[in-house]
């Protein structure tokens, strides 16, 4: 599949998050797809060609993750605290009405439970599984961020289990908030964020001052700008998709 699609803007008609028109719909549909035949691989059974959907579920998408890394602590939340992500992803599928499918990807809630100052955390290797920090949920506008967050990674990690968006042996990189060892498609994922937060935050900046919020998108917009900037100091290791979503970024941004 990997070989035979186009890249992932002209595929899909561009990138979760930033093109309402983002055909959500085929990219589940190939990664179910994948799941399925890598399920064969690992000798798994039980699901029938036209029941492939049944991968998306996040406990099963962890039954083909080869040698996943082990998952970060994370606990059951609280009847509260879920309901809190519950108003959160209601109100951005109203706020921006085209993100009401990706909000409704299925999705596995935990609490984060480290001390290393994280608000939130997710794992390639573990999809659709999505940790938060108890300071994640100490203001509304916070615990917005940190699901839109989250879930932009989501989704593009989906799109790399159908596309490599980097060589192997690619460069690592420095983030510009000083994260060392990050990956080419972790530096994307990073420029993702910034301009889907970006247009969040100018359709509705929820509870900051006018000022406060400007500031926030400047910032935004300067930091997924130096994450594009790193990627193209490596362009020669990004395949082919990866330059793809590197344009489009540079287009959102």
């Amino acid at each position: 599949m990997k070989e035979t699609l186009k890249d992932p803007i002209s595929t899909l008609a561009g990138m979760p998050f930033l093109d309402d028109k983002f055909d959500f719909g085929q990219l589940l549909a190939a990664v179910a797809a994948v799941r399925q035949v890598r399920a064969n691989e690992l000798g798994l059974d039980g699901v029938a060609p036209a029941q492939a959907g049944t991968w998306l579920d996040p406990g099963r998408a962890l039954l083909v993750q080869e040698d996943p890394a082990p998952l970060i602590p994370g606990l059951a939340l609280s009847r509260d605290r879920q309901a809190d992500i519950t108003y959160v992803l209601d109100d951005l599928a109203e706020t921006v009405p085209a993100w009401s499918p990706l909000v409704r990807l299925p999705v596995r809630f935990l609490l984060l439970d480290t001390d290393d100052g994280a608000i939130s955390a997710s794992c390639r290797d573990w999809p659709q599984h999505i940790l938060l920090a108890k300071v994640a949920f100490a203001r509304y506008r916070e615990l917005r961020e940190q699901v839109t967050h989250e879930l932009c990674h989501q989704w593009l990690y989906m799109i790399q289990e159908v596309w490599r968006l980097a060589r192997e042996g690619a460069e690592q990189l420095i983030l510009p908030s000083g994260t060392a060892d990050r990956t080419p498609s972790e530096v994307l994922g990073a420029a993702h964020v910034a301009a889907a937060l970006g247009r969040l935050h100018r359709i509705d900046p929820a509870d900051a001052a006018p000022q406060i919020a400007a500031g926030h998108i400047r910032y935004l917009i300067d930091y997924g700008r130096g994450c594009l900037s790193l990627l193209d100091g490596i362009d020669d290791d990004l395949t082919d998709a990866g330059r793809a979503l590197v344009q489009r970024l540079k287009e959102a941004l």
